[in-house]
C-alpha cells in the first residue's frame, strides 16, 4: 500500500435576473442538455401577448419565481409523483446536493406534452447559474459536477397543460470501476492516508486483487503516458478530455496500451501487480484522479463507488393525488425530505473527509480546505417544519415514498405522513347567502344562496373553505 508517483434565506432574485453564464469549474453537460432559453422565451411571449396582465398569466409567472425562491429540499435518490392541475398554474422546485465525481440523472416521466425543466447551480453571493435544460426530445437531464455544490431543479408546464409527472433525481459513480471482477470492498487504502511517516499523503486509493487481474480503462480517454517510475513501478496514465481528468494507474504487472492510443471505458489496459515501492505488499492497483493537472489530486471514491442508495423509494400514496382533505388533528409539515436511513454499502475511510461545505484536498503531499464555506446552505433544511392546526384543509399535490406533499390554504407546500388526513367530504347547509372568494386572488367569483348545501373542506386562519358542485374551491370569512 504505497503512495502515488505524482506528489431561511431567500435567493432574492427574479427569474429574469438569473445568470446564464457559467462560473468557474462548470459542470460536465452533454451538448443536448446545454442551458436553453425556452422558459424565458415562453414568458416573453406571455408578455408580448399581454397575457402577463391576466390572472392566469400572472399566476404562471409567480409560480415560476416561487419555485426557485422557496424550493423544497430533498436528498438523492429521490422520486416524487406530482399532479399539475391545468387550470391552476404551478411550478415545483427541488434543491439538492450533488458531489464531485458523481453522475446525476434527473428524469421526468409524464404525458404532458409541453413543459420546462431547468437546472441551476446555487452560488453563494451571486444567486443561481443555469446549468442545463431538458431538451424537447428528451425526458431527462444528465450532468456531472466538478465540485460539491447545491443545485436547484424547476419543473413547470405551459399554461393550461397538466397531468402527472414522476420526477426522479439519482446519483451514481461517474466512472467505471478500474479492476475487473472485484468491487469497492477491495479498496483497502484510502485517499488521505499518511505516507513516509506523515510527510506526504496518499493521493489515490489502493484496490487489491490477484496478480494478473485485468485493469480496465475507467472512461473513454487517451493514453497519456506508459512508463516506469520509482514509486509507481510500471504505470499507465490516461487523460479523460471530456472531464479534464488524469487517471494514474500504478504498480502494474503488465502494460497493454501505447502512449497516444485511444481507449474506451472497460477496455483492458494492463494487469494488477506490485511493482515499484509496492514490492513488499500484496498485488494491488494504486489509482489516482487528478483534475486539471497533476497538482490537483481529488479523492477517487465518488468516481468509482456508487452511493449507498441509487434506487429511490416508490410513492405509496399516489391514489391521494388531487384530493382535498382536512386535518383530523394538528400536525407538522416538513419543508424537505431526507433519504431513507440506510447503512453505507461501502464506507469511504478517507481520514481527511472534510466538514460540510469544505473544498478538496489539493496539491502534492499537502492539503488545503480551498473552498471552505463556498457551498450555499439550503433555504430551509430538510428537518424544518411548519405546524398546522386541526381542521386545516389541505390539497394533496404529490406523493414521495411514504409521505405526501400538500398545499396549504395560503399556497405553501410541505410533506407529511398522510395518517392525520380525514376525508374532506362533508355537506353543510348555508344559513345565509355568502360570497365565495378565490383562495389565490381573494376575488369574489360566486354568491351562494342561503339554505343550500355545499361541501365543507375545513377552516384556516379565520376563513372557511368550501367547494361548489362544479369543483371550484373558495373561502368565506368565518
Amino acid at each position: 500500500m504505497n503512495g502515488s508517483e505524482p506528489t431561511k434565506i431567500r435567493y432574492g432574485i427574479a427569474i429574469a435576473a438569473i445568470a446564464v453564464l457559467a462560473a468557474c469549474a462548470p459542470e460536465i453537460v452533454e451538448e443536448r442538455f446545454e442551458p436553453a432559453t425556452s422558459h424565458q422565451e415562453y414568458r416573453a411571449a406571455l408578455e408580448l401577448l399581454d397575457l402577463d396582465d391576466t390572472a392566469l398569466g400572472q399566476s404562471w409567472i409567480a409560480a415560476a419565481e416561487a419555485a426557485v425562491a422557496e424550493p423544497l429540499t430533498v436528498e438523492t435518490p429521490f422520486e416524487e409523483v406530482v399532479l399539475f392541475d391545468p387550470h391552476e398554474p404551478r411550478a415545483i422546485g427541488y434543491e439538492f446536493v450533488a458531489e464531485r465525481g458523481r453522475a446525476v440523472t434527473v428524469s421526468m416521466e409524464t404525458g404532458i406534452e409541453r413543459y420546462y425543466a431547468d437546472l441551476f447551480r446555487v452560488e453563494a453571493g451571486s444567486g443561481l447559474v443555469m446549468v442545463a435544460s431538458r431538451p424537447a426530445e428528451s425526458s431527462e437531464i444528465r450532468f456531472e459536477p466538478r465540485r460539491d455544490g447545491r443545485y436547484l431543479l424547476r419543473v413547470q408546464p405551459e399554461l393550461l397543460r397538466g397531468g402527472r409527472v414522476v420526477v426522479r433525481i439519482v446519483a451514481t459513480a461517474s466512472l467505471a470501476f478500474p479492476v475487473e471482477a472485484v468491487g469497492p470492498g477491495q479498496i483497502l487504502s484510502y485517499f488521505g492516508d499518511g505516507r513516509d511517516g506523515g510527510l506526504r499523503i496518499h493521493e489515490g486509493v489502493d484496490i487489491f486483487a490477484p496478480r494478473g487481474t485485468p485493469l480496465l480503462a475507467a472512461s473513454d480517454a487517451v493514453v497519456h503516458r506508459v512508463g516506469v517510475r520509482d514509486r509507481g513501478g510500471n504505470i499507465v496514465s490516461l487523460y479523460d478530455e471530456k472531464r479534464d481528468l488524469l487517471l494514474y494507474y500504478a504498480h502494474l504487472e503488465e502494460q497493454m496500451v501505447r502512449q497516444g492510443e485511444r481507449v474506451t471505458a472497460g477496455q483492458v489496459i494492463g494487469t494488477v501487480g506490485n511493482t515499484g515501492n509496492a514490492i513488499t505488499t500484496p498485488p494491488h492497483l494504486h489509482i489516482g484522479v487528478y483534475q486539471g493537472g497533476w497538482q490537483h489530486a481529488v479523492d477517487p471514491w465518488n468516481y468509482f463507488v456508487d452511493p449507498p442508495l441509487t434506487v429511490p423509494q416508490p410513492a405509496l400514496h399516489e391514489d391521494l393525488l388531487g384530493s382535498w382533505h382536512r386535518l383530523a388533528a394538528g400536525t407538522s409539515l416538513r419543508v424537505g425530505l431526507e433519504a431513507p436511513a440506510v447503512g453505507p454499502r461501502w464506507i469511504n475511510r478517507n481520514p481527511l473527509l472534510r466538514v460540510e461545505g469544505a473544498g478538496d484536498s489539493r496539491g502534492s503531499g499537502r492539503l488545503e480546505s480551498a473552498d471552505a464555506g463556498s457551498v450555499t446552505p439550503p433555504i430551509r433544511d430538510a428537518g424544518g417544519t411548519r405546524d398546522m392546526p386541526a381542521d386545516t384543509p389541505l390539497l394533496v399535490v404529490g406523493a414521495a415514498g411514504s409521505v405526501v406533499r400538500v398545499r396549504t390554504p395560503d399556497g405553501d407546500y410541505g410533506y407529511m405522513d398522510p395518517s392525520p388526513l380525514a376525508s374532506a367530504t362533508e355537506m353543510r347547509l348555508l344559513e345565509r347567502e355568502v360570497g365565495l372568494r378565490d383562495p389565490v386572488t381573494g376575488d369574489l367569483f360566486r354568491r351562494l344562496s342561503g339554505g343550500g348545501a355545499v361541501e365543507y373542506l375545513g377552516s384556516y386562519e379565520g376563513r372557511i373553505y368550501l367547494r361548489t358542485e362544479d369543483g371550484r374551491v373558495g373561502f368565506v370569512d368565518a
